[in-house]
């Protein structure tokens, strides 16, 4: 498995209209982050200390799901990816169902109830009564509106219930 290091940097690829983080020569990760949609277009910004230290804690919150190093290292880039998204919208509540009241904290592992199986997500970040979270599978919002995984949702706290790993290990077998 790749692990940080600092000759990664991130950079934005008009061609592409994507945000990438260039790892070596011959590797690119190519994020689902679209120009519209970030704070910044980076020019070769070096990764950081900070972000290698939040790819580990990440890595150790996905490690416990039944997935490959790929899709692992897949989901950590996406989630680092996330601290560039401009959230130009409000939180996204009303697509799911509102939940036992719980304490979440971030790089944990929750899920959302939306219109069939339940959404399995990482949390990001938590700040004031909402959290910021990367979406692990696809699935249906309670309006019927199709949620792509790797997706960035802003939602309140009270749509967030923790994840058992039993449970999530059942779903994907």
């Amino acid at each position: 498995m790749l692990t940080p290091s600092e000759r990664w940097s991130w950079t934005y690829c008009q061609e592409r209209d994507r945000l990438l983080l260039d790892i070596n020569e011959q590797l690119q990760f190519c994020s689902q982050l679209a120009g519209r949609q970030l704070t910044e277009k980076p020019v070769a910004k070096a990764f950081s200390m900070a972000e290698a230290e939040t790819f580990w804690c990440l890595r150790d919150g996905l490690e416990s799901l039944n997935l490959s190093d790929a899709q692992i290292l897949e989901l950590c880039l996406h989630a680092l990816a996330a601290r560039y998204y401009a959230q130009h919208t409000g939180h996204k509540s009303w697509y799911f169902s509102e939940q036992t009241a719980c304490n979440i904290e971030e790089f944990q592992l929750v899920q959302l109830s939306g219109a069939e199986l339940p959404i399995t997500a990482l949390v990001l970040q938590v700040e004031g009564g909402s959290a910021t979270c990367l979406l692990l599978n696809d699935g249906l919002s309670l309006s019927g509106k199709q949620l792509q995984r790797c997706s960035i949702l802003r939602v309140l706290l009270n749509r967030l219930c923790p994840v058992s790993n039993m449970h999530y290990l059942a779903q994907t077998a």
